[in-house]
C-alpha cells in the first residue's frame, strides 16, 4: 500500500499542508495582534498593578505550571481515550462489513461516539482520522485512495452532526433517566438515525455522482425490477418539473440526483442507526465516568485551535480529490471545497463568539482534578498495576523481536508493518477496556 504513494505525491501533499498551516497562523497570529493593540491601555494598567503586587509572581506561575499538568493529564486519560477508542471502533466496524458482506458498514460508529463526548470538531477530526488515515493505509486491496478519500465527507458530515444533537438538552435528559419510556428510545433512534441518514445522505449522493456510481440496493431480482422501474417514472416525474426551472441540461443532471439521493437515504437509515446505537452502548457502559463528566457535568467549550486541526487533516485529501481526474476535481471542486466553509467559518465564530480562554482553563482544571479523585484508587490496585506492567512488557517484547525481523524475513518492511498494527493494536483495545472497568469500578464504588 505504501508503494502506491509516489514522491510527487508527498512533496505536494506536504506543500499543501505546510500552505495552509502558515495561512491559517498568519490570521491567528493577526487576529491575536489586533486583541493586544485593542487592548493596549488595559495592558498597561496590569503592568502597574503588577508591579506593585511582586509576590504573586511565583504563585501565578505555579497555577500555569499545574494548568499544563491538568491539561497533559486530559490528553491522556480523556481526549487520546475517546480518539483512539472512536477510530477503533470505526475500523473494525469496516473490518467487519467487508468480511461480512453486510449491507451495514459501521465504519461510523466510533465518529459517533466522539461527537457525543467530546462534540462535534472532535467527532469530524476523528472522521477524517479514520478515514483517510487508518483505513487507507490498512486497506486491503489496491486503489484506496479512489474508495475511502471522497467518502471522508459523508463522515465529517455525520461528526457534525452527531456532535450538533449530543448537545441538545434533550440528549443530556434521554441518557439521565435510568429507565426511558419506549418512545424515549425511538425519539433517539429516529433523530439521531433516521434524520441523521437524512443529512448524510445528501454528501453521500453528491459523492456518488462525482465518482459516477449509483446507488444500489441488494434486492430480489424481481423486486428490484419494480422498483427500478418505479425510479425512473420519478425521475422522469422530476426530470419533467425540474427543466422547466433550470433547463433541459441541469434539469436532468438534478433529477437523477434527486433520485439517488432517495436511493442512498434509503440505504443510509440502517447503517447511521445502528452505528449511532452502538456508539450509545459503549458510551453508556464502556465509559461511564466519561458521559457523567462530559455529558452531565456541563459540555466543555470548544477551543478554537480545533478547527484548524480539522483544517490540516483533510489538506491531503482535499488536494487529492481536487487534482485527480477520477473524481471529477474540475467540474466537482465546489464538493470538495465544502468542508472548507465549516472550518472556516467554526474558527471565525470560535474566535468571536466561542468561550473564553480562562473559562476553558478552569474547567479542564476542575475536570482533571475530578478524574483524578474518582481513578485514584482503582490505579493502585493490583490487579490493574499487573496489567498495566504485562501491557508495557508486551511492547518492550514486540520491538526486541521487530529487530530481528530483518534477519528472519526478505519483506521486512511490509511483515514489520503488519506486525506493529496487529500487535499495537491489540494493545490499545486492551487499554481501552482496562479504562473501561476502571470506570466502571469507580462510579460503582461512587454511587455505593
Amino acid at each position: 500500500m505504501l508503494e502506491i504513494v509516489n514522491r510527487e505525491f508527498l512533496l505536494f501533499a506536504g506543500a499543501i499542508i505546510g500552505f495552509v498551516a502558515a495561512v491559517l497562523s498568519f490570521m491567528d497570529k493577526l487576529l491575536t495582534i489586533q486583541d493586544r493593540l485593542r487592548s493596549a491601555k488595559t495592558n498597561k494598567q496590569m503592568v502597574i498593578e503588577s508591579r506593585a503586587q511582586e509576590e504573586p509572581v511565583s504563585r501565578a506561575q505555579t497555577i500555569s505550571a499545574k494548568i499544563l499538568e491538568k491539561t497533559s493529564y486530559l490528553f491522556f486519560y480523556e481526549t487520546s481515550v475517546i480518539v483512539a477508542a472512536g477510530i477503533l471502533l470505526n475500523y473494525l466496524g469496516l473490518t467487519l462489513s467487508r468480511h461480512l458482506h453486510s449491507m451495514l458498514f459501521l465504519d461510523m460508529t466510533g465518529t459517533a461516539l466522539a461527537a457525543f463526548l467530546l462534540g462535534p470538531w472532535w467527532g469530524a477530526i476523528v472522521a477524517v482520522l479514520s478515514n483517510s488515515v487508518v483505513n487507507w493505509l490498512l486497506f486491503p486491496e489496491t486503489g484506496a485512495d479512489v474508495i475511502i478519500f471522497p467518502w471522508s465527507l459523508v463522515n465529517m458530515a455525520g461528526g457534525f452532526f452527531w456532535g450538533f444533537m449530543a448537545r441538545r438538552a434533550g440528549f443530556s435528559k434521554y441518557l439521565r433517566t435510568g429507565r426511558s419510556s419506549i418512545f424515549s428510545h425511538v425519539w433517539f433512534l429516529f433523530t439521531f438515525g433516521v434524520l441523521g441518514a437524512v443529512v448524510m445522505s445528501v454528501p453521500g449522493a453528491l459523492v456518488q455522482t462525482a465518482l459516477g456510481e449509483n446507488a444500489v440496493l441488494a434486492l430480489n431480482p424481481q423486486v428490484a425490477e419494480t422498483l427500478s422501474r418505479i425510479v425512473m417514472e420519478w425521475q422522469q416525474a422530476i426530470e419533467a418539473h425540474l427543466d422547466v426551472w433550470f433547463g433541459l441540461g441541469y434539469g436532468q443532471s438534478l433529477g437523477w440526483t434527486v433520485v439517488n439521493w432517495l436511493q442512498t437515504c434509503i440505504r443510509y437509515i440502517p447503517d447511521k442507526t445502528m452505528s449511532a446505537a452502538i456508539a450509545l452502548v459503549v458510551l453508556k457502559y464502556g465509559y461511564p465516568l466519561f458521559e457523567r463528566e462530559l455529558i452531565h457535568g456541563g459540555r466543555p467549550g470548544d477551543e478554537r485551535v480545533l478547527p484548524l486541526v480539522l483544517g490540516l487533516l483533510y489538506a491531503p485529501s482535499f488536494a487529492v480529490l481536487l487534482t485527480s481526474e477520477s473524481y471529477g476535481g474540475h467540474r466537482f471542486w465546489l464538493l470538495w471545497c465544502s468542508p472548507w466553509i465549516m472550518i472556516i467559518g467554526g474558527y471565525v465564530a470560535l474566535r468571536y463568539w466561542g468561550p473564553g480562554e480562562s473559562g476553558l482553563r478552569e474547567a479542564r482544571l476542575q475536570r482533571a482534578q475530578r478524574y483524578a479523585k474518582a481513578l485514584k484508587p482503582i490505579n493502585h490496585e493490583s490487579s490493574y498495576e499487573f496489567c498495566r506492567r504485562l501491557t508495557f512488557a508486551t511492547l518492550i517484547t514486540s520491538l526486541l523481536f521487530a529487530l530481528f525481523l530483518p534477519i528472519l524475513l526478505v519483506d521486512f518492511y511490509r511483515v514489520a508493518f503488519n506486525f506493529f498494527c496487529v500487535v499495537y493494536g491489540l494493545m490499545l483495545a486492551v487499554h481501552l477496556v482496562r479504562v473501561a472497568i476502571a470506570q466502571n469500578l469507580s462510579v460503582a464504588r461512587a454511587d455505593d
